[in-house]
């Protein structure tokens, strides 16, 4: 399932960072950028969405601490970033750019960081190749991916016909697999930690922004289905989930 952004409101696009925001924070530390930024760090936001990742380095370091390039492969997301780039004053550029061929020189970043893009990217392999070859000798790459998004088991329970997308039951989310991966196009040093957290919401904004990304999945009676299932578990009012993804870090 590759959502149509493109399509999201400024309030999803918030919802979906509030989210998405703990685990890269999380990234974040782990490739070793906070709480105290290494000297003469550049970064790369690699599939960079609307520049999340970005504004969590800018917002903890200062606007002028680190150099960061945003880019991605579709330009309304990098459009998104510029435009929060321009707003906020950062020290960051933009580039439209496919993670599988990325145009930038050999031994260039300090790190490469992707938030929950590579589970969406087709051939993960190259995508990892190219991040280490633009990486400097001792840069860090930093991934997410979600072991288990906050929404899955209601998507089980609730809609009879919905089956998972392989990117839930793929290489990716085993521990072993992505060490496996990551060693054998040249990464060393690679760390897979898990992170678990809740996330509270408030259930009617929460069932029109999961039919706003599920679209046709949850369109007609599946998505009453669906919507009457949440409502007799969780109620009408605030309600938390569970969300499960891993942390990845690895050296060049």
């Amino acid at each position: 399932m590759k959502p149509d952004f493109a399509k999201f409101s400024t309030e999803d696009k918030a919802k979906m960072e509030e989210i998405t925001g703990i685990p890269a924070k999380a990234m974040i530390e782990q490739a070793g950028l906070l709480p105290t930024l290494p000297q003469n760090a550049v970064v790369l936001d690699n599939a960079c969405g609307s520049g999340l990742v970005a504004s969590l380095l800018f917002d903890a370091a200062g606007k002028d601490a680190v150099r960061v390039v945003c880019s991605d492969l579709e330009e309304y997301m990098v459009k998104s970033a510029a435009e929060r780039i321009e707003k906020n004053g950062w020290n960051a550029e933009v580039k439209v750019a496919d993670a599988q061929a990325l145009p930038f020189a050999d031994n260039h970043f300090t790190h490469v960081l992707m938030n929950f893009a590579i589970q969406m990217i087709p051939d993960k392999e190259l995508a990892f190749k190219e991040s280490l070859r633009v990486l400097k000798q001792g840069g860090k790459l930093g991934f997410t991916v979600w072991t288990e998004p906050g929404w899955l088991e209601s998507m089980k329970a609730g809609v009879p016909s919905y089956v998972p997308p392989p990117m839930f039951f793929g290489p990716l989310v085993s521990p072993e697999s992505v060490k496996n991966i990551l060693t054998s196009v040249g990464f060393t040093a690679v760390d897979v930690q898990s992170i678990v957290f809740q996330h509270t919401d408030d259930m009617g904004k929460f069932v029109e922004y999961m039919k706003r990304l599920f679209g046709e999945m949850l369109a007609g009676e599946k998505g009453e289905g669906w919507e009457r299932y949440m409502k007799e578990r969780y109620g009408e009012g605030d309600f938390t989930l569970t969300w499960k993804a891993d942390i990845v870090t690895a050296q060049k």
